[in-house]
């Protein structure tokens, strides 16, 4: 029994991660109905894992569910993402000062970085706009565990849906593969280098598909915000 279950909530999570993937490349847009039985054919599927998917990304803020109305894609508002962005910053802030050190000490951590990009590299090659996207996302994961710090690790993993479909969406308007390989390269050289402009490019990374109003003021809030964290964590 205990083994059913089991395989039913790994079922549950892949297919939740085929719904982001979905969100992100656009077949399946911001404020749309979800529905358990177009889901459970789609994949082959009983409707118990398509609703332990659904439960999974209502807890994430993925899906909307409302009782006898069903489920729907978040709006994915312009609030939303600034807000997500806004956070984004402040973490990655946080964990790129932090992995610094942890890389300097050992440099070597840093071919986990580069192994990233050998592969976002060989997706270029395939035209894999899904798995090269897995693959940013990969790399500012691994930079995250390299910091050492829990806690913006988790509160960045709560994050990452969000993060993969946003940047999914964005990056579905430039489609421009070298550009993303280039700035993640400038990134390990950074690293290698110690060079404390580090947290100015990382927000530049990330907000770089962003409006220059977009920019400014999301880098001016995640400055606040990473200032407010660090108080904390000296306090702490």
């Amino acid at each position: 029994m205990g083994g059913r279950t089991d395989s039913a909530r790994q079922l549950g999570h892949s297919i939740a991660d085929a719904i982001v993937d979905a969100v992100a490349q656009g077949t399946l847009e911001p404020s749309q109905r979800v529905i358990e039985a177009d889901l459970a054919r789609q994949f082959e599927v009983s409707r118990v894992p398509i609703r332990e998917a659904i439960k999974l990304l209502q807890v994430q803020g993925i899906l909307n569910v409302t009782p006898n109305r069903g489920a729907r894609v978040a709006s994915f508002d312009p609030l939303m993402i600034g807000q997500v962005y806004e956070a984004r910053i402040a973490l990655e802030r946080i964990a790129v000062r932090e992995a610094m050190r942890a890389y300097r000490r050992e440099p070597r951590l840093l071919d986990g970085l580069r192994e990233i990009i050998s592969r976002m590299e060989r997706m270029a090659r395939w035209s894999d706009w899904v798995e090269f996207r897995k693959c940013d996302v990969a790399f500012h994961r691994e930079i995250c565990r390299a910091s050492g710090n829990e806690i913006v690790l988790r509160l960045w993993e709560a994050l990452a849906q969000h993060i993969t479909i946003i940047f999914g969406r964005e990056l579905a308007s430039e489609r421009n593969f070298a550009v993303v390989i280039d700035q993640h390269r400038k990134l390990v050289d950074l690293f290698e280098r110690g060079d404390g402009t580090i947290e100015r490019v990382i927000e530049e990374h990330i907000v770089r598909l962003r409006g220059p109003a977009t920019t400014n003021a999301a880098r001016n809030r995640g400055q606040r915000r990473a200032d407010g964290m660090r108080t904390l964590s000296e306090k702490g």
